[in-house]
């Protein structure tokens, strides 16, 4: 799409009574110029209409509820059975997902929680391609370090972030190879490169391939385990949003799902201080989302775990609790993690302050088997020690466990990629928690703090 040419409209018919929710789907998909909103609303006379239009895209609004969903969808897919139908739910408005996807959804979407995976998920079931001057970084995927070869030509676009310029460059075009000077001075700067989603498999062959020469003894390319932990956090997350029932085997689900990505980045061998540092630094400084959120505290805490000398189960469950600490927050409507608390409304807010609480009821209710260690580890994470925190203002009756995810919580929190840019080295994070804990600044647990300071040397 060249700059100064109009470019051809795509129909996207959002179906909803809300204007909001209008609003919402235009400001989401904002980074797509060529997509023309139309909303719809009335059933029988869109389909009196349907030989005149030619549509890219459904989108659902969910809170519609169940029935006039299916009736949507079930219409929609009979006139337009190859166009992409996207129904985006919420906490709010409970559905059955198999009865949707039987009518013929192609995705369902929770609004909030799912936001990061929505223009993946949207580029895996249209065609669509960015130009490379303005390609937003929701359209990219962020490539581990250890992933590259200087040895290896890329077939792939390489991409460069920007964050104090906010801006996303193309790096290298695919057919160049990757200088080691070049990459050590990336890393250096806490910078990241990235490849195109619509590029995933191009990258994926290269990453295997660079794994396979460099001869090592689990040859599996680093960002291929967070593409598959993602894709299982979203799976998880399906689960618990999913009204079809309350037995077992959602339950089930949703641990083997958990363990998988706990295995996945292999949380629970042995880890020397040095080794469980060295891991941390490698989650660091990527955009501050749900899903990278979890991913990111069950590696913190779980190696914060490690550097404490905790028993295998007790690392286990900070692991376990990292990855399920902030489900709760999607009882929270029209919320980002980057959203300024100050803006919430009281309604807004009252669910933001009980949402560990609200994360373990929906443990429960779907009856997932984690040990008893998880829950209690979950509801007292946002405790502080002069007992400011929430849901239940503890203090120094503030469990072991809580303690060292509340340092991993603000330890994220200090080293993640955010809108204001405002991100610390791992060290730097760590020597500033200290600091800041000493003068009584932030209450977290200072002995846990100083224990984790000292092994970051």
């Amino acid at each position: 799409m060249d700059d100064g040419v109009q470019p051809i409209q795509k129909s996207v018919f959002v179906i909803s009574k809300d204007a909001f929710f209008l609003a919402r789907i235009t400001d989401l998909l904002v980074d797509f110029p060529d997509f023309k909103f139309e909303k719809a609303d009335d059933i029988l006379a869109f389909t009196e209409s349907v030989d005149l239009i030619r549509p890219y895209l459904f989108f659902i609004d969910g809170n519609l509820g169940q029935g006039p969903v299916q009736e949507w969808t079930q219409t929609l897919k009979m006139s337009f059975e190859k166009t992409p139908l996207i129904v985006f739910h919420t906490t709010a408005t409970p559905l059955n997902f198999e009865s949707i996807r039987k009518n013929g959804a192609d995705q369902l979407i929770h609004f909030n929680f799912d936001k990061e995976f929505i223009i993946e998920l949207l580029l895996e079931i249209v065609p669509y391609e960015f130009p490379d001057a303005h390609i937003p970084l929701a359209a990219l995927s962020s490539i581990d370090s250890s992933d590259l070869s200087t040895d290896l030509e890329i077939n792939f676009d390489v991409f460069v972030h920007l964050p104090f310029n906010k801006k996303t460059i193309l790096y290298r075009k695919k057919g160049a190879t990757l200088e080691t000077e070049k990459l050590k001075k990336i890393e250096a700067q806490d910078q990241r490169l990235y490849f195109k989603k619509t590029e995933k498999k191009k990258f994926l062959e290269y990453a295997r391939t660079a794994q396979t020469l460099s001869n090592k003894a689990n040859p599996v390319a680093e960002t291929e385990r967070s593409l598959k932990s993602k894709k299982l956090i979203f799976e998880i997350m399906s689960e618990f949003f999913n009204q079809e029932g309350t037995d077992f085997k959602g339950g089930r689900v949703i641990y083997d799902r958990c363990r998988e990505i706990v295995q996945e980045y292999d949380l629970l061998r042995p880890y020397t201080s040095e080794e469980a540092f060295t891991k941390i630094l490698r989650f660091t400084g990527q955009e501050r989302t749900f899903y990278n959120e979890a991913i990111n505290l069950a590696v913190f805490a779980s190696m914060f775990g490690h550097i404490l000398k905790l028993k295998p189960e007790q690392i286990e469950s900070l692991a376990l609790a990292g990855l399920l600490h902030n489900i709760g927050l999607s009882y929270v409507d029209n919320f980002e993690l980057q959203t300024d608390i100050s803006t919430l409304s009281q309604e807004q807010l009252a669910t933001y302050y009980s949402y560990p609480e609200k994360s373990v009821h929906m443990i429960k209710n779907k009856k997932v088997p984690l040990p008893p260690l998880v829950s209690d580890t979950i509801i007292e994470h946002r405790e502080n020690m002069d007992g400011s925190g929430f849901p239940n203002h503890l203090s120094e009756t503030i469990k072991q466990l809580p303690r060292i995810l509340r340092i991993a919580y603000e330890f994220q929190n200090m080293t993640a990629l955010t809108k204001a840019d405002n991100k610390r080295t791992s060290t730097s994070a760590l020597v500033e928690l200290r600091e800041k804990v000493m003068a009584s600044k932030i209450p977290l647990d200072l002995n846990t703090v100083l224990s984790l300071a000292k092994a970051a040397k």
